[in-house]
Order: structure tokens, then C-alpha cells, then sequence
């Protein structure tokens, strides 16, 4: 029977507590979970396991995902090496965490896959919104139907993936595959009792960008450098953020040692390459900040814009000289681990974009969910050209993303 998720143990009203847990998308679900864990061939975990029955593979086929899926398990019964045991997720999800506080194991394990199963209840029948996030892949059954797959290796964020479920009243079972590779091993999840509604798609934003770049003291990149004007202090103070992120640059102008040079974002998102091939310098760079400049140009009045980014490390965003964005971090570029939102006016929209890095990696990935065209606009002409028919690169060559 479907209730053989849970042996009831607990007696009264504490298990009932335990059994009716509601949460939503932005109060992830903790659990408690009951987890399964399966050790996978060296190289095989991540993308590679999301649609391998490991379950299958562990138990000869006595037990399946199919079967656990629509019947859930019993704590205590085992499959392979491990039994189905509860346990909660931290708040960071981390799977690795879980693995020891369980028992399963006293170090972080690669290329192993987890299975969680919960029971949510529903006051009745309706359509809902599920988020996920994972590291790495992730595969989610809900009464017995799988209902999302994303067979890929990143790191865990919270929200990655949303989609669509249909509850109904009463108890419905929720399993979640988390398959990792290697590294990081973690998962988000949460339901919003509201139904889903598709959101626009992203379109990267990669040409028309005017960049400069601003060496900074040894160790004081990335995280720290966020909130100093870098262009003021390359500057003594005759070029600042305030200034620019309100008019604009000029190609060819001078920040410092560098100018400001016209350069698509290379596919890679890789700023070291950006400078390197649009001439701005040469070699490799830690402790260094970037400033990429671009005019949006909107049909009419858009508020409440949502807009993605990613970025190693931090990351500063203005739009027609006010912040929309801040986040201050050291961490690797994906996409999309931000989003925010800003207000377009009809016409032209200075956009800038601040990314500071600490060492290692130097990135940034920057999107719209909305149609609009880029375009470059030198400072002293960019507040006095209107849109209409001005610009040659349209919305449809932008670079569109899931």
C-alpha cells in the first residue's frame, strides 16, 4: 500500500505531524526524508546514472524505482550494502552531510546515487508548482509518474528547475534521484500550492557589451571588492561607478590602464578570454574586476523584468543608474544561480554589469527573460538617441537559453 513509506513508530499526533508536512517553494522541504543510497562504478555517477535503475542494479532486480516509486519502502529494509533509514536534510542541502548523520557512510562519497522518499498531503485535488535544485542529476516521481528529469552534472542552487505536478487530495508520494559524479552532492525541493505557470525564456545577452578591467590589490578580488568603486580608485576619482552606470562609456576612453574596448561575451563566459582576444591585455588575471556596459532597447514600458546572471566571483549590476543586484561571493560561474528583477523604460536602458574575481576562475553569464535588442551607444550620445529604427542587432540574434 501506498502508506508503506513511513513505518508508524511514533505514536499520536507527533507522527501525524511528521506524515502532513506542507512547504512551498520558498520554505524547502526537510523532510524528514527516508533515504536510500547506492555506490555506483567509478565514472559513472551524475549524468550518466540519472536513467540507470540503481535500485535495480543493487538488489538483483528484487527491488525497482518503478516499485518504490508507486509503493513506497519500509524503514529498515535493505537494498545492496544500505537500509532505508530517516533522516533530515540540512538547510543546505547537502547529501553528503546526511550520508553520515545516517550511518551510511563516514566520509563524502562520489559517484553514488540517493533516493528520498516523503509524503506530502494535499487538502485537495490541484495543480501545483514544484523547484528543484541538484549536484548532480536529478530525476523526481510523484505517485509513481516520473515528472521531472534533468540528466546533467552542476552544483546544487536553489531554484534550477520548475515544474509543473498535479496533487490530489489526501497523500502523495514524492521520490527524488540525486545522482553525483563527483565533488558536491546536494538537493533542493519544494512545492508551491499554486499552479504552474511556464516562465519566459532567457535569452543571453552577448554582443554589443563595451568592457574595461581594473587591476586590484593582492587578496582584496572577488567577495571584497564588490562594494569599492575600483573605477574611481583607477581614476583618482574622475571616473566613478555612480557616473558611468548613469551615462555610460565611450570606446576608446581610458579607466586606469586599460580603455574601454567593444567585445561579445565568448560562449565560455570566460572573462579572462574576453580581455585576451578583444585586446584589453594579456595573460591570466586574479584580484581584478571587469565592467561590461550594454544598452538595452525596450518597444515600451517593462516592469518587473526578470533578469538571470551568473558569475565568478562576485557580481554588481545597475540598470539606468540604479543597483538592481548585488551579490557579494566567492564561486565558480554557472548559470543561472541569480535572478532579479529591474524596470525597462521604452527606448534606451544603460545596463552594467560589475564582476569581481578573487583567483581561479573569472566569469560571468548575464540573460533576460523578455524581448528586447542590444545595442552600443557612446556616453555622450547614449541619453539623446531615440530606439525606433536605430539599432541593427535585434532580439532574435541574441543567444537564446533554457
Amino acid at each position: 500500500m501506498f502508506s508503506r513509506i513511513f513505518v508508524i513508530t511514533i505514536v499520536g499526533m507527533m507522527c501525524l505531524f511528521m506524515l502532513t508536512l506542507t512547504a512551498n517553494a520558498q520554505e524547502p522541504i526537510l523532510g524528514p526524508y527516508l533515504w536510500m543510497f547506492v555506490k555506483l562504478a567509478q565514472d559513472q555517477g551524475g549524468q550518466l546514472a540519472t536513467n540507470v535503475d540503481s535500485l535495480a542494479a543493487a538488489s538483483n532486480n528484487t527491488v525497482t524505482e518503478d516499485v518504490v516509486a508507486k509503493n513506497g519502502a519500509t524503514e529498515g529494509d535493505t537494498v545492496g550494502d544500505y537500509q532505508w533509514t530517516f533522516a533530515d536534510l540540512p538547510d543546505n542541502g547537502n547529501i553528503n552531510d546526511v550520508a553520515k548523520q545516517a550511518g551510511f557512510t563516514e566520509v563524502d562519497l562520489d559517484d553514488v546515487t540517493s533516493y528520498a522518499l516523503y509524503t506530502y498531503t494535499s487538502d485537495k485535488d490541484q495543480e501545483a508548482t514544484m523547484k528543484t535544485g541538484s549536484d548532480d542529476s536529478i530525476k523526481v516521481w510523484l505517485n509513481g509518474e516520473v515528472v521531472f528529469t534533468n540528466a546533467t552534472n552542476r552544483g546544487a542552487a536553489r531554484w534550477q528547475d520548475e515544474f509543473g505536478i498535479s496533487l490530489k487530495q489526501g497523500d502523495n508520494l514524492l521520490m527524488i534521484k540525486v545522482s553525483d559524479r563527483g565533488g558536491g552532492w546536494g538537493m533542493h525541493a519544494g512545492i508551491l500550492e499554486t499552479p504552474f505557470v511556464a516562465p519566459i525564456p532567457i535569452v543571453e545577452i552577448t554582443t554589443n557589451w563595451l568592457w574595461t578591467m581594473v587591476k586590484l590589490e593582492a587578496n582584496q578580488g572577488g567577495q571584497l571588492a564588490t562594494d569599492v568603486d575600483s573605477l574611481s580608485a583607477a581614476t583618482d576619482g574622475n571616473v566613478t561607478e555612480e557616473k558611468v552606470a548613469k551615462e555610460g562609456a565611450t570606446e576608446g576612453d581610458t579607466v586606469g590602464d586599460y580603455k574601454w574596448t567593444l567585445a561579445d561575451l565568448p560562449s565560455n563566459n570566460n572573462l579572462n578570454d574576453l580581455v585576451n582576444q578583444a585586446g584589453i591585455a594579456e595573460g591570466g588575471f586574479d584580484d581584478v574586476t571587469a565592467y561590461g556596459l550594454v544598452t538595452l532597447v525596450a518597444a515600451e514600458d517593462m516592469e518587473n523584468v526578470a533578469f538571470v546572471a551568473g558569475s565568478d566571483d562576485s557580481i554588481k549590476v545597475w540598470l539606468n543608474g540604479e543597483v538592481i543586484h548585488t551579490n557579494a561571493v566567492n564561486r565558480g560561474t554557472r548559470k543561472w544561480d541569480d535572478e532579479f528583477t529591474g524596470n525597462l523604460k521604452k527606448g534606451n536602458n544603460l545596463l552594467m554589469v560589475k564582476v569581481s574575481d578573487r583567483g581561479g576562475g573569472w566569469g560571468v553569464a548575464f540573460g533576460i527573460r523578455g524581448t528586447v535588442e542590444t545595442a552600443y551607444l557612446p556616453g555622450d550620445q547614449l541619453l539623446n538617441v531615440e530606439a525606433a529604427g536605430k539599432f541593427i542587432t535585434t532580439w532574435g540574434k541574441l543567444k537564446g537559453a533554457k
